[in-house]
């Protein structure tokens, strides 16, 4: 079975709606990339309900038809013939134009499949007469088809074994009518592929909204006159495009004498997983049952965007019928099913079906558990949250997903709302200890201050006794002058002027003993001044990255009292 719905990861935001209206839990597949959930589709369990379509409003899911692989063929010169499903009368207003287009094109004949409809009812109420009134489910819908085949093959015996309308349709175009051509479906469902892949009844499935769009994409005009169908007239067929159509259908031949219960949309997957615990004194003969809520006339492969809505579907479904019921004052209905009784061999129109099972993934309850650990959800009530947020109904439905390893519990909205609540109580804290980290700042900036103060002050005592210093090399450097002399003169004395050169000599050796220790101490002041410069520097550079640590400390304290309101 071919893959029809498509995935765009990248334009997925991990919103989980395809979750939330998937009738399989393991078909989606949330996981997280580089921080971001996406949400992939595993095609190997879709049944193609296209609800998916329907719920992502980001692009992030496509489906795939033939039609492109239609007109590339026509245009090759393939024969090929056409039927169009009823709702082609609400789909497209200009619907005889749109015929009259087809065969411009080279389309031999154009059936409309509101008559296999009519077979169809005709089927399932002879089919009914010959079996007795067992409990029957209708199968028009491939998607409802498909969850029986795939997933709940129990309900196999009760499946309708007659054709859908538009197989009926192919039937009755191959079989009674000779066409030996190949067969095109202009259809409103995507999964009808399915349908038509299984009984290569059918060769291409052109869905109404991508033959819309490649008649946009290519700007075509349809002809001014318009055409209708080759195919006889039908009778109430056309309604089966409604939901309940073929009930209505069923009960117009033969009232109320039995029992036909109706359901549509996502909760007739829930219907049929309540049909399966029913006795069978409590269920209808007739299930009359589809995928679509408002039924084939805003299918999976419809436009579906807004251009028709429910009562402009209804009012042209309502002339139809009323011109049904009236044509030959009402006697056309059950002429065309004495035609169908005298014509029409009611074994050409059954389906045997190929069940095509879908493993589960298996889970322990020890896995379930360890998921709802994961998930921080330790006692009954958290584990009873059931927010709905993950997409899933249920806490318990998330946890197996988990278990199964096709969710994650990042998923988790009230695990997320959680960990924000303790991150908010870890940031109340870290903002103490921010508060006392300033204040410790604060403190070492001011003793950084007053280290700065104190060099400054070493410094400007060093100044001055380098001063000092100066004014001892001057008086040694006068001493030693007034030394030199004495010894002069002290020489010219002779023998009276020994004894005050002794003394001259000692001056001049204190006055030279002077000025070294003077140069000394010069140079270990210009050594001092250089470590203190070097002080001063790193202490400049200490209090710049202090400052700069406290306005960011002041930054970060701020954001987070913000942050915590």
């Amino acid at each position: 079975m071919r893959s029809l719905i498509t995935n765009m990861v990248d334009k997925c935001v991990g919103c989980n709606r395809c979750i939330r209206v998937c009738p399989i839990h393991e078909v989606n597949i949330s996981s997280e990339i580089d921080g971001k959930t996406i949400v992939e589709s595993d095609n190997s369990k879709c049944i193609t309900c296209g609800a998916c379509l329907y719920a992502c409003h980001h692009g992030s899911r496509h489906y795939e038809d033939d039609t492109e692989r239609f007109f590339d063929d026509l245009k090759r010169g393939v024969s090929i013939s056409v039927f169009a499903a009823p709702a082609v009368k609400t789909n497209f207003d200009e619907w005889g134009r749109l015929i009259a287009w087809l065969r411009s094109m080279g389309v031999k004949l154009i059936y409309d499949a509101s008559l296999g409809a009519d077979i169809c009812t005709w089927a399932h109420i002879r089919y009914i007469q010959k079996n007795g009134p067992k409990p029957i489910i209708s199968q028009p819908c491939p998607a409802i088809v498909n969850y029986i085949l795939m997933h709940h093959n129990e309900l196999l015996k009760n499946l309708s074994p007659v054709h859908s309308p538009m197989l009926c349709t192919a039937v009755f175009m191959r079989k009674y009518e000779n066409i030996n051509t190949k067969i095109a479906a202009l259809s409103p469902c995507i999964a009808k592929a399915h349908e038509f892949e299984a009984t290569r009844l059918v060769d291409y499935n052109i869905t109404f909204k991508n033959l819309y769009e490649y008649i946009e994409r290519n700007h075509i005009r349809f002809p001014r006159e318009k055409s209708d169908f080759d195919s006889h007239n039908a009778g109430l067929g056309t309604l089966y495009a409604l939901p309940g159509g073929l009930k209505e259908c069923v009960e117009h031949y033969v009232g109320r004498s039995l029992r036909v219960d109706k359901s549509e949309g996502l909760h007739v997957y829930k219907a049929l997983d309540e049909y399966t615990k029913k006795p069978e004194s409590k269920l209808p003969v007739l299930f009359d049952v589809l995928n679509c809520p408002e039924g084939c006339n805003m299918g999976t492969g419809c436009r579906n965007d807004g251009s028709i809505d429910i009562f402009d579907i209804n009012n042209t479904m309502d002339k139809f019928r009323q011109s049904a019921i009236q044509e030959s004052d009402g006697k056309y209905l059950d002429e065309l099913f004495e035609k169908f009784d005298q014509t029409l061999r009611l074994e050409d129109f059954i389906r045997r079906y190929t069940p095509t099972p879908v493993s589960s993934i298996p889970i322990t309850q020890e896995k379930i558990s360890q998921a709802f650990v994961s998930l921080g959800k330790l006692d009954d009530i958290s584990k009873k949250y059931d927010c709905g947020a993950c997409g899933y109904d249920t806490c318990r439905d998330m946890a197996e997903m988990i278990a199964k390893g096709i969710n994650t519990p990042a998923n988790c909205m009230e695990k997320a709302h959680q960990d924000i609540m303790r991150d908010h109580e870890e940031a109340k804290a870290n903002l103490s200890h921010f508060e006392r980290i300033l204040v410790d700042t604060s403190s070492i900036k001011e003793t950084t201050g007053n280290i700065v103060t104190h060099i400054n002050e070493i410094t400007d005592v060093i100044t001055s006794y380098n001063n000092m210093v100066a004014d001892i090399e001057k008086i040694a450097m006068s001493v030693n002058i007034i030394a030199l002399n004495a010894s002069i003169e002290a020489a010219r004395a002779g023998q009276h002027g020994k004894a005050f050169g002794v003394v001259a000599d000692e001056i001049r050796k204190l006055a030279q003993s002077s000025d070294a220790s003077a140069k000394q101490t010069k140079d270990a002041s210009a050594r001092a001044i250089i470590a203190i410069d070097g002080i001063n520097a790193m202490a400049a550079k200490i209090s710049e990255n202090v400052n700069d640590s406290y306005n960011h400390i002041v930054a970060i304290s701020e954001n987070t009292k913000k942050i915590l309101g």
